[in-house]
């Protein structure tokens, strides 16, 4: 059975939604939102509990793309692949990408039965995001490729993302790997953004999260 997406906009009604780029700001203003106006935050970013609790239920009757089918999984040869490789293969990471949004819209509708939500998820297919959410409930959360480069391999959640790339071999050329896919990546959701008239921040060396705050109440209509 699928649910349509008029249904679940309707159970939707208590979400707002972010999207965007790494190092954009999501998390952190996620967080300052709820904890300033009581909401709930939702994150399913590989290292919160959400993540794992989606991980523990994945089924390759149910989700083909994202079931590895018990074997273990080979960071030297996931990281070993070129840029090339890895945008190849966004066909399929697009598709295991929708199977965990399935699982954190079902999880969102329950905490915004009773609750206001923030919601971090990673959708990519805004065409579904503007049917299961308003223009101005969305907020697109930017930074530039070089300050991802730059911010993301410091932070204390992604270092065993770091750690992993450090241990394998020829990690230097691994990491070019990743910045270029960080520097392809912005740009296209920069534009995609733009593309579909969301409302964007984009993050510079003089954003603050007291102006970043302002500006996403004012738009979610919070002051």
């Amino acid at each position: 059975m699928n649910i349509a997406n008029n249904i679940l906009k309707r159970s939707l009604q208590n979400v707002y939604f972010f999207v965007g780029t790494a190092c954009g700001g999501k998390t952190t203003m996620g967080r300052e939102l709820s904890k300033k106006y009581g909401f709930i935050y939702f994150s399913d970013n590989w290292n919160e509990p959400n993540w794992k609790e989606w991980e523990s239920i994945i089924d390759g009757k149910y989700q083909p793309h994202s079931y590895r089918g018990g074997k273990p999984f080979s960071n030297e040869e996931y990281f070993s692949r070129s840029v090339e490789e890895f945008l190849a293969d966004d066909k399929n990471n697009q598709a295991a990408n929708m199977e965990n949004i399935a699982f954190s819209i079902m999880e969102i509708i329950k905490l915004a039965q009773k609750n206001t939500v923030v919601a971090d998820i990673w959708i990519e297919d805004y065409d579904f995001l503007l049917e299961i959410s308003d223009y101005s409930k969305i907020a697109c959360l930017l930074a530039p490729g070089e300050l991802i480069i730059r911010d993301y391999y410091q932070r204390d959640d992604h270092m065993d993302f770091t750690k992993a790339i450090q241990s394998l071999e020829n990690p230097e050329q691994k990491f070019e790997v990743q910045n270029e896919l960080f520097r392809i990546g912005a740009k296209e959701t920069a534009a995609k953004a733009k593309k579909y008239g969301l409302f964007s921040i984009m993050r510079s060396e003089e954003s603050t999260v007291e102006n970043t705050l302002a500006l996403l109440e004012k738009h979610f209509r919070l002051k």
